[in-house]
């Protein structure tokens, strides 16, 4: 016997689904940056930190213009 889905209980589970996906979208950025600043501890050399920084805003940019087409 198959229930109907009610649009509630979908837009709860969206929400849901939204959520835990900011959450770990934050906490693999949180590790990037901590990373990035345990290399400028570690004393990289520069043009390594820029190309790091770089990499780290591209990627950020490449997700965001993706979220605004709704590709995932």
């Amino acid at each position: 016997m198959e229930k109907n889905k009610s649009p509630k209980n979908e837009g709860i589970f969206s929400m849901a689904d939204k959520f835990v996906a900011d959450f770990f979208d934050h906490l693999k950025r949180g590790a990037a940056d901590q990373i990035i600043r345990k290399a400028e501890k570690a004393n990289l050399p520069p043009g390594t930190l820029d190309f790091m920084k770089k990499l780290e805003r591209d990627a950020d940019g490449f997700l965001k213009s993706m979220d605004k087409k709704n590709i995932k």
